[in-house]
């Protein structure tokens, strides 16, 4: 909540008067975690529906000042965060349920690079990978077919295997755990919400 929200707004309010004076060029980063509802992810989706909609409402209300607002949607990147996801095998099973381009998990520059891209071309949408253009025209399919998917295979999934907590995940998870001096297991009795689920 903090990073994805309050600090997408605490970002966008420090750097607004630069902008202003540059005719600058804001990029909010979200997720495809946007784009609708999945089991054991509920809230990264909320999250990220937060940090879509901050950069779409701060759109047109920043237009007049010659500043532009870009919502850049990430799919899966090849980050620590998410080689800790694939340590989970229900998480990983659920992600090979997935259409082959949309479980494909893209490398670090090659992400970098479709945001540069974007950047420069001042977008108002960013994907990457550029495909997911086309998935937003399926945007108001998704839950329902999440909705069968998970009813089909999630019962098998957790028969074999269980899905405990898994705590903040990469190494900025385990930087924020010890921090607070708690494991992930710990920090779900405390009541404190983690990103993984």
């Amino acid at each position: 909540m903090e990073v994805n929200l309050v600090g997408s707004a605490v970002t966008a309010r420090s750097f607004l008067p630069g902008l202003r004076a540059t005719h600058g060029y804001f990029l909010q980063v979200a997720s495809t975690a946007a784009f609708g509802a999945a089991p054991h992810d509920e809230r990264l989706l909320r999250l990220q529906g937060g940090a879509e909609s901050f950069a779409r409402s701060l759109r047109p209300e920043v237009a007049s000042l010659g500043v532009a607002v870009g919502v850049a949607y990430l799919h899966w990147t090849d980050t620590d965060m998410i080689r800790d996801v694939d340590r989970h095998t229900v998480l990983r099973e659920l992600r090979a349920h997935m259409p082959a381009p949309a479980r494909r998990v893209y490398p670090v520059d090659q992400v970098a690079a479709w945001i540069e891209h974007g950047v420069e071309r001042r977008r108002a949408t960013v994907y990457a990978p550029p495909w997911l253009r086309l998935a937003q025209v399926g945007r108001p399919l998704y839950p329902v077919l999440v909705d069968l998917l998970s009813r089909r295979e999630l019962p098998r999934l957790m028969r074999g295997h269980t899905l405990d907590q898994t705590g903040l995940l990469g190494h900025g998870g385990r930087v924020e755990e010890r921090s607070l001096g708690l494991s992930g297991t710990e920090r779900g009795r405390d009541g404190r919400e983690d990103a993984g689920s």
